[in-house]
Protein backbone atom coordinates (compact mmCIF):
# COMPACT_ATOMS: atom_id res chain seq x y z
CA UNK A 1 0.00 0.00 0.00
CA UNK A 2 1.20 3.53 -0.74
CA UNK A 3 1.86 5.69 2.28
CA UNK A 4 0.21 8.98 3.25
CA UNK A 5 1.64 11.18 5.99
CA UNK A 6 -0.69 13.59 7.80
CA UNK A 7 0.96 16.42 9.74
CA UNK A 8 -0.65 18.75 12.29
CA UNK A 9 0.39 20.93 15.22
CA UNK A 10 -2.83 19.94 17.01
CA UNK A 11 -3.89 16.94 19.04
CA UNK A 12 -6.21 14.42 17.40
CA UNK A 13 -9.22 15.57 19.41
CA UNK A 14 -8.66 19.18 18.37
CA UNK A 15 -8.46 18.28 14.66
CA UNK A 16 -11.59 16.22 13.83
CA UNK A 17 -11.30 17.04 10.12
CA UNK A 18 -7.93 15.31 9.98
CA UNK A 19 -9.36 12.30 11.82
CA UNK A 20 -12.20 11.99 9.30
CA UNK A 21 -9.74 12.10 6.42
CA UNK A 22 -7.54 9.44 8.03
CA UNK A 23 -10.49 7.15 8.65
CA UNK A 24 -11.59 7.64 5.04
CA UNK A 25 -8.21 6.83 3.51
CA UNK A 26 -6.89 4.15 5.88
CA UNK A 27 -8.49 1.35 3.81
CA UNK A 28 -6.62 2.31 0.63
CA UNK A 29 -3.36 3.73 2.00
CA UNK A 30 -0.88 3.09 4.76
CA UNK A 31 -1.64 6.13 6.92
CA UNK A 32 0.83 7.81 9.26
CA UNK A 33 -0.27 10.70 11.48
CA UNK A 34 2.23 13.06 13.08
CA UNK A 35 0.50 15.09 15.79
CA UNK A 36 0.93 16.31 19.37
CA UNK A 37 -0.23 14.85 22.67
CA UNK A 38 -2.01 17.49 24.72
CA UNK A 39 -2.81 16.85 28.38
CA UNK A 40 -6.11 18.71 28.36
CA UNK A 41 -9.85 18.18 27.80
CA UNK A 42 -9.13 16.19 24.62
CA UNK A 43 -6.72 13.59 26.00
CA UNK A 44 -9.29 10.83 26.46
CA UNK A 45 -10.88 11.63 23.11
CA UNK A 46 -7.48 11.44 21.39
CA UNK A 47 -6.75 8.10 23.08
CA UNK A 48 -10.11 6.81 21.88
CA UNK A 49 -9.31 7.80 18.29
CA UNK A 50 -6.04 5.84 18.45
CA UNK A 51 -7.77 2.78 19.91
CA UNK A 52 -10.45 2.63 17.22
CA UNK A 53 -7.91 2.89 14.41
CA UNK A 54 -5.30 0.17 15.11
CA UNK A 55 -4.26 0.01 11.46
CA UNK A 56 -3.16 3.67 11.49
CA UNK A 57 0.36 4.64 12.62
CA UNK A 58 -0.04 7.51 15.09
CA UNK A 59 3.12 9.35 16.15
CA UNK A 60 2.06 11.71 18.95
CA UNK A 61 4.77 14.09 20.14
CA UNK A 62 4.74 14.40 23.94
CA UNK A 63 6.51 17.70 24.60
CA UNK A 64 7.03 16.82 28.26
CA UNK A 65 8.73 13.49 27.59
CA UNK A 66 10.74 14.86 24.65
CA UNK A 67 11.83 17.79 26.77
CA UNK A 68 15.25 18.45 25.20
CA UNK A 69 13.73 18.42 21.72
CA UNK A 70 10.97 20.74 22.92
CA UNK A 71 13.43 23.20 24.48
CA UNK A 72 15.52 23.29 21.29
CA UNK A 73 12.37 23.89 19.25
CA UNK A 74 11.36 26.76 21.52
CA UNK A 75 14.87 28.19 21.25
CA UNK A 76 14.66 28.11 17.43
CA UNK A 77 11.30 29.87 17.71
CA UNK A 78 12.76 32.61 19.94
CA UNK A 79 15.80 33.15 17.70
CA UNK A 80 13.59 33.25 14.60
CA UNK A 81 11.43 35.95 16.19
CA UNK A 82 14.53 38.01 16.94
CA UNK A 83 15.73 37.58 13.35
CA UNK A 84 12.30 38.22 11.86
CA UNK A 85 12.78 41.97 11.15
CA UNK A 86 15.82 41.23 8.95
CA UNK A 87 14.54 38.03 7.29
CA UNK A 88 10.94 38.85 6.40
CA UNK A 89 11.04 36.74 3.24
CA UNK A 90 12.92 33.74 4.53
CA UNK A 91 10.41 30.89 4.68
CA UNK A 92 12.20 29.01 7.46
CA UNK A 93 12.52 32.11 9.66
CA UNK A 94 8.88 33.05 9.08
CA UNK A 95 7.71 29.51 9.87
CA UNK A 96 9.85 29.07 12.99
CA UNK A 97 8.83 32.55 14.25
CA UNK A 98 5.16 31.80 13.67
CA UNK A 99 4.90 28.57 15.71
CA UNK A 100 7.23 27.07 18.32
CA UNK A 101 6.07 23.55 17.36
CA UNK A 102 7.19 23.89 13.74
CA UNK A 103 10.92 23.09 14.30
CA UNK A 104 9.98 20.03 16.37
CA UNK A 105 7.45 18.93 13.78
CA UNK A 106 10.04 19.29 11.01
CA UNK A 107 12.55 17.06 12.83
CA UNK A 108 9.96 14.35 13.53
CA UNK A 109 8.53 14.52 10.00
CA UNK A 110 12.00 13.71 8.63
CA UNK A 111 12.26 10.74 10.99
CA UNK A 112 8.82 9.37 10.07
CA UNK A 113 9.52 9.71 6.34
CA UNK A 114 12.81 7.82 6.42
CA UNK A 115 12.97 4.62 4.40
CA UNK A 116 9.67 4.70 2.56
CA UNK A 117 8.72 8.14 1.14
CA UNK A 118 5.01 8.96 1.29
CA UNK A 119 2.94 9.21 -1.87
CA UNK A 120 1.40 12.36 -0.38
CA UNK A 121 2.05 14.54 2.65
CA UNK A 122 -1.12 16.26 3.87
CA UNK A 123 -0.56 19.33 6.06
CA UNK A 124 -3.42 20.33 8.32
CA UNK A 125 -2.64 23.84 9.60
CA UNK A 126 -0.15 26.59 9.00
CA UNK A 127 2.36 25.34 11.58
CA UNK A 128 2.59 22.11 9.57
CA UNK A 129 3.00 23.74 6.13
CA UNK A 130 6.76 24.36 6.28
CA UNK A 131 7.66 20.88 7.60
CA UNK A 132 5.43 19.35 4.93
CA UNK A 133 7.07 21.44 2.20
CA UNK A 134 10.60 20.54 3.26
CA UNK A 135 9.95 16.84 3.67
CA UNK A 136 7.96 16.63 0.44
CA UNK A 137 10.88 18.20 -1.44
CA UNK A 138 13.46 15.93 0.20
CA UNK A 139 11.48 12.73 -0.41
CA UNK A 140 9.93 13.73 -3.78
CA UNK A 141 6.49 13.24 -2.24
CA UNK A 142 3.32 15.01 -3.25
CA UNK A 143 2.13 17.92 -1.09
CA UNK A 144 -1.49 18.52 -0.17
CA UNK A 145 -2.64 21.47 1.94
CA UNK A 146 -5.89 21.39 3.87
CA UNK A 147 -7.11 24.93 4.50
CA UNK A 148 -9.67 24.57 7.27
CA UNK A 149 -9.14 28.17 8.38
CA UNK A 150 -7.84 31.29 6.68
CA UNK A 151 -4.79 31.70 8.90
CA UNK A 152 -3.73 35.27 7.96
CA UNK A 153 -7.21 36.37 9.01
CA UNK A 154 -7.06 34.77 12.46
CA UNK A 155 -6.37 36.77 15.61
CA UNK A 156 -2.77 37.71 16.37
CA UNK A 157 -1.59 36.89 19.90
CA UNK A 158 2.14 37.62 19.69
CA UNK A 159 4.81 39.05 17.34
CA UNK A 160 2.06 41.33 16.02
CA UNK A 161 4.39 43.47 13.92
CA UNK A 162 5.32 40.52 11.71
CA UNK A 163 2.97 37.61 12.36
CA UNK A 164 0.35 38.37 9.70
CA UNK A 165 3.09 38.94 7.12
CA UNK A 166 4.71 35.66 8.21
CA UNK A 167 1.48 33.76 7.70
CA UNK A 168 0.95 35.29 4.28
CA UNK A 169 4.48 34.40 3.22
CA UNK A 170 4.28 30.83 4.57
CA UNK A 171 0.98 30.21 2.79
CA UNK A 172 2.21 31.68 -0.49
CA UNK A 173 5.33 29.48 -0.39
CA UNK A 174 3.21 26.41 0.41
CA UNK A 175 0.65 27.21 -2.29
CA UNK A 176 3.41 27.50 -4.91
CA UNK A 177 4.75 24.04 -4.02
CA UNK A 178 1.48 22.16 -3.50
CA UNK A 179 0.01 19.55 -5.80
CA UNK A 180 -3.41 19.73 -4.20
CA UNK A 181 -5.33 22.20 -2.03
CA UNK A 182 -8.55 21.49 -0.19
CA UNK A 183 -10.72 24.15 1.46
CA UNK A 184 -13.29 23.75 4.24
CA UNK A 185 -15.63 26.46 2.93
CA UNK A 186 -16.32 28.35 -0.25
CA UNK A 187 -15.47 31.62 1.50
CA UNK A 188 -11.99 30.38 2.42
CA UNK A 189 -11.45 29.12 -1.13
CA UNK A 190 -12.40 32.47 -2.63
CA UNK A 191 -10.16 34.43 -0.25
CA UNK A 192 -7.16 32.17 -0.85
CA UNK A 193 -7.62 32.29 -4.62
CA UNK A 194 -7.76 36.07 -4.36
CA UNK A 195 -4.65 36.48 -2.20
CA UNK A 196 -2.24 33.77 -3.40
CA UNK A 197 -0.70 32.60 -6.66
CA UNK A 198 -1.69 29.02 -7.37
CA UNK A 199 -0.08 26.84 -10.02
CA UNK A 200 -2.09 25.97 -13.11
CA UNK A 201 -1.66 22.26 -12.44
CA UNK A 202 -2.67 22.41 -8.79
CA UNK A 203 -5.86 20.52 -8.04
CA UNK A 204 -8.35 22.32 -5.82
CA UNK A 205 -11.58 21.29 -4.13
CA UNK A 206 -13.92 22.61 -1.44
CA UNK A 207 -14.66 19.74 0.94
CA UNK A 208 -17.21 20.60 3.61
CA UNK A 209 -16.41 19.56 7.16
CA UNK A 210 -19.51 17.42 7.41
CA UNK A 211 -20.14 14.22 9.37
CA UNK A 212 -21.21 10.72 8.38
CA UNK A 213 -24.96 10.48 7.87
CA UNK A 214 -25.25 7.33 10.01
CA UNK A 215 -24.62 9.33 13.19
CA UNK A 216 -27.81 11.37 12.80
CA UNK A 217 -30.96 9.38 13.45
CA UNK A 218 -34.45 10.18 12.24
CA UNK A 219 -35.74 13.17 14.26
CA UNK A 220 -38.23 12.86 17.10
CA UNK A 221 -41.38 14.94 17.38
CA UNK A 222 -40.69 18.34 18.96
CA UNK A 223 -41.61 18.91 22.59
CA UNK A 224 -43.96 21.61 23.87
CA UNK A 225 -41.07 23.92 24.69
CA UNK A 226 -38.68 25.21 22.03
CA UNK A 227 -35.14 23.96 22.61
CA UNK A 228 -32.19 25.90 21.19
CA UNK A 229 -28.69 24.47 21.23
CA UNK A 230 -25.14 25.80 20.86
CA UNK A 231 -21.94 23.78 21.18
CA UNK A 232 -18.21 24.28 20.93
CA UNK A 233 -15.03 23.04 22.58
CA UNK A 234 -15.23 25.91 25.05
CA UNK A 235 -18.00 28.07 26.51
CA UNK A 236 -16.29 31.43 26.73
CA UNK A 237 -15.82 34.94 25.30
CA UNK A 238 -15.75 36.02 21.65
CA UNK A 239 -18.22 33.33 20.62
CA UNK A 240 -21.45 35.33 20.40
CA UNK A 241 -22.88 33.85 23.59
CA UNK A 242 -23.87 37.25 24.93
CA UNK A 243 -26.77 37.17 22.46
CA UNK A 244 -28.05 33.98 24.10
CA UNK A 245 -27.73 35.36 27.63
CA UNK A 246 -29.67 38.49 26.64
CA UNK A 247 -32.42 36.61 24.76
CA UNK A 248 -32.92 34.11 27.59
CA UNK A 249 -33.92 36.85 30.03
CA UNK A 250 -37.20 37.54 28.23
CA UNK A 251 -37.84 34.22 26.45
CA UNK A 252 -38.75 32.04 29.40
CA UNK A 253 -40.74 29.71 27.11
CA UNK A 254 -37.50 28.75 25.35
CA UNK A 255 -34.62 26.61 26.66
CA UNK A 256 -31.05 27.36 25.64
CA UNK A 257 -28.68 24.37 25.88
CA UNK A 258 -24.93 25.13 25.83
CA UNK A 259 -22.45 22.29 25.38
CA UNK A 260 -18.70 22.60 26.01
CA UNK A 261 -15.99 23.13 28.58
CA UNK A 262 -17.10 26.14 30.67
CA UNK A 263 -14.83 29.11 31.25
CA UNK A 264 -15.93 29.81 34.82
CA UNK A 265 -14.19 33.17 35.02
CA UNK A 266 -16.18 34.31 31.99
CA UNK A 267 -19.50 32.88 33.19
CA UNK A 268 -19.22 34.29 36.71
CA UNK A 269 -19.47 37.77 35.26
CA UNK A 270 -22.75 37.04 33.47
CA UNK A 271 -26.35 37.27 34.70
CA UNK A 272 -27.66 33.86 33.68
CA UNK A 273 -31.35 32.91 33.52
CA UNK A 274 -32.72 29.56 34.69
CA UNK A 275 -33.62 28.58 31.12
CA UNK A 276 -29.93 28.35 30.20
CA UNK A 277 -28.79 24.75 30.59
CA UNK A 278 -25.11 23.77 30.61
CA UNK A 279 -23.76 20.42 29.47
CA UNK A 280 -20.19 19.13 29.55
CA UNK A 281 -18.39 18.26 26.32
CA UNK A 282 -19.70 15.02 24.85
CA UNK A 283 -18.35 12.21 22.72
CA UNK A 284 -19.27 12.72 19.10
CA UNK A 285 -21.95 10.03 19.02
CA UNK A 286 -23.53 11.38 22.23
CA UNK A 287 -23.51 14.91 20.84
CA UNK A 288 -25.22 13.92 17.59
CA UNK A 289 -27.87 12.00 19.54
CA UNK A 290 -28.44 15.01 21.80
CA UNK A 291 -28.81 17.37 18.83
CA UNK A 292 -31.66 15.21 17.58
CA UNK A 293 -33.62 16.19 20.71
CA UNK A 294 -33.24 19.92 19.97
CA UNK A 295 -35.24 22.22 17.65
CA UNK A 296 -33.05 25.20 16.71
CA UNK A 297 -29.31 25.28 16.18
CA UNK A 298 -27.56 28.56 17.03
CA UNK A 299 -24.59 29.42 14.81
CA UNK A 300 -23.50 32.62 16.52
CA UNK A 301 -20.14 33.67 15.13
CA UNK A 302 -18.66 36.98 16.25
CA UNK A 303 -17.89 38.63 12.91
CA UNK A 304 -15.74 41.24 14.65
CA UNK A 305 -13.46 38.60 16.20
CA UNK A 306 -11.31 38.17 13.08
CA UNK A 307 -11.54 37.79 9.31
CA UNK A 308 -11.47 34.02 9.45
CA UNK A 309 -14.69 33.94 11.46
CA UNK A 310 -16.42 35.75 8.63
CA UNK A 311 -15.54 33.24 5.91
CA UNK A 312 -15.20 29.88 7.65
CA UNK A 313 -17.83 27.22 8.33
CA UNK A 314 -17.76 25.73 11.82
CA UNK A 315 -18.45 22.13 12.79
CA UNK A 316 -21.56 23.28 14.60
CA UNK A 317 -23.46 24.61 11.59
CA UNK A 318 -22.80 21.37 9.70
CA UNK A 319 -23.97 19.25 12.64
CA UNK A 320 -27.13 21.34 13.10
CA UNK A 321 -28.01 20.92 9.44
CA UNK A 322 -27.42 17.17 9.47
CA UNK A 323 -29.49 16.73 12.64
CA UNK A 324 -32.44 18.42 10.91
CA UNK A 325 -32.44 21.47 13.17
CA UNK A 326 -33.57 24.84 11.91
CA UNK A 327 -30.53 27.11 11.97
CA UNK A 328 -30.40 30.69 13.21
CA UNK A 329 -27.07 32.14 12.14
CA UNK A 330 -25.26 35.43 12.46
CA UNK A 331 -24.56 37.22 9.20
CA UNK A 332 -21.10 36.01 8.27
CA UNK A 333 -20.14 35.42 4.65
CA UNK A 334 -19.50 31.73 5.24
CA UNK A 335 -22.81 31.02 6.98
CA UNK A 336 -24.90 33.17 4.64
CA UNK A 337 -23.34 31.55 1.58
CA UNK A 338 -23.97 28.07 3.00
CA UNK A 339 -27.62 28.67 3.88
CA UNK A 340 -28.37 30.50 0.62
CA UNK A 341 -26.88 27.64 -1.39
CA UNK A 342 -29.37 25.15 0.06
CA UNK A 343 -32.63 24.83 -1.88
CA UNK A 344 -34.78 24.10 1.17
CA UNK A 345 -35.67 25.89 4.40
CA UNK A 346 -32.56 25.03 6.39
CA UNK A 347 -32.42 28.25 8.37
CA UNK A 348 -32.06 32.01 8.20
CA UNK A 349 -29.64 34.78 9.02
CA UNK A 350 -30.43 36.70 12.22
CA UNK A 351 -31.49 40.29 11.56
CA UNK A 352 -31.61 42.72 14.47
CA UNK A 353 -31.13 40.27 17.37
CA UNK A 354 -31.49 36.63 18.40
CA UNK A 355 -34.39 37.60 20.65
CA UNK A 356 -36.32 39.15 17.74
CA UNK A 357 -35.50 36.21 15.45
CA UNK A 358 -37.03 33.75 17.92
CA UNK A 359 -40.03 35.98 18.68
CA UNK A 360 -40.79 36.27 14.96
CA UNK A 361 -40.13 32.60 14.31
CA UNK A 362 -42.70 30.45 12.45
CA UNK A 363 -43.29 27.46 14.77
CA UNK A 364 -44.50 25.37 11.81
CA UNK A 365 -40.86 25.12 10.72
CA UNK A 366 -40.25 22.90 13.73
CA UNK A 367 -42.94 20.29 13.05
CA UNK A 368 -41.80 16.74 12.45
CA UNK A 369 -42.33 16.81 8.68
CA UNK A 370 -40.14 19.90 8.22
CA UNK A 371 -37.49 18.54 10.56
CA UNK A 372 -37.43 15.20 8.78
CA UNK A 373 -37.13 16.87 5.38
CA UNK A 374 -34.12 18.90 6.58
CA UNK A 375 -32.53 15.74 7.98
CA UNK A 376 -33.06 13.88 4.70
CA UNK A 377 -31.88 16.71 2.44
CA UNK A 378 -28.69 17.22 4.47
CA UNK A 379 -27.51 13.74 3.51
CA UNK A 380 -26.51 15.25 0.15
CA UNK A 381 -23.54 17.01 1.81
CA UNK A 382 -22.77 14.43 4.51
CA UNK A 383 -19.19 13.18 4.83
CA UNK A 384 -20.32 10.06 2.92
CA UNK A 385 -20.44 12.29 -0.18
CA UNK A 386 -17.83 14.92 0.68
CA UNK A 387 -15.17 12.24 1.20
CA UNK A 388 -15.53 11.16 -2.43
CA UNK A 389 -13.90 14.45 -3.45
CA UNK A 390 -10.90 13.64 -1.26
CA UNK A 391 -10.57 10.15 -2.68
CA UNK A 392 -10.76 11.49 -6.24
CA UNK A 393 -7.87 13.91 -5.58
CA UNK A 394 -5.61 11.04 -4.50
CA UNK A 395 -6.29 8.67 -7.38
Amino acid sequence: MKRILFITTSSLAANPRLVKEVETLKHDFECYVLCFKHFDWGLKLSDGIVQRNPEVHFVAIDRKKQLLQTLVSKLFHRVARLCNPWFKKNTMVCAFASNDKTPQLLFNAFLVSKGKPPKMIIAHNIGAFYPAMRVAKLTASGLQLDIEDYHPGEALYFNKSFEKQNRMYIMQAAFCRSNTITYASEGIALECQKQFRIGDGTKQATILNAFEAKYFKSPDKPSAIIKCVWFSQHIGPNRGLEQIFEAAKSLDQVEFHLIGNPNMHYLEGMALSDNIKFHNSMKAEDLYRFLGLMDIGLALEDISADQNRNICLTNKIMAYAQAGLYILATDTFGQSQFLNALDYKAGKVIGTSLKDAINQFDPNLLDIDCKTERWQRAKAFSWDNEQLKLKALLQ
